[in-house]
């Protein structure tokens, strides 16, 4: 078992937990319905993680890629968490429109929530291509 591995696995697992904690506070945020949102990232990103950590030494993943890329996968998995619940305490909803409704921030908080939302879902998009690019060239 390699320190990605493990990174991978123990994030996922604290991820986890911090979704059970936003859970309890839903109902504290100033638009629940977008604490839900953060909730049900954190639980559902947790153990995709740690599903990635089990799997990660079959991906045929360069040891000179493994570091950046399990950190790019950790990193963009935790401020997604965070940019929601920043919306859910703030109550924007420039970048997740469905789950704002009609909520509106103030600019500076939507500026920063469209900010991390997008950026690591930009993030978590180019590292999970990369890594089944990865995968399917160890395959073939």
């Amino acid at each position: 078992m390699n320190e990605s591995m493990v990174l991978l696995g123990v994030s996922g697992f604290v991820l986890f937990t911090i979704g059970l904690l936003l859970g309890f506070l839903i109902p504290t945020f100033r638009n629940a319905r977008m604490g839900l949102s953060a909730h049900l990232t954190a639980v559902q990103t947790g153990p995709a993680l740690i599903g990635v950590a089990l799997f990660w030494e079959h991906l045929s993943i360069p040891s000179a890629w493994s570091a950046e890329l399990s950190s790019a996968l950790i990193g963009s998995s935790y401020v997604l968490v965070g940019g929601i619940a920043l919306a859910a305490a703030s109550g924007a909803s420039e970048a997740l429109p469905i789950a704002g409704g009609s909520y509106r921030a103030n600019r500076m908080y939507e500026a920063v929530v469209s900010l991390l939302v997008k950026g690591s879902s930009i993030t978590m998009g180019l590292t999970a291509v990369t890594i089944s690019f990865f995968a399917i060239r160890g395959i073939a």
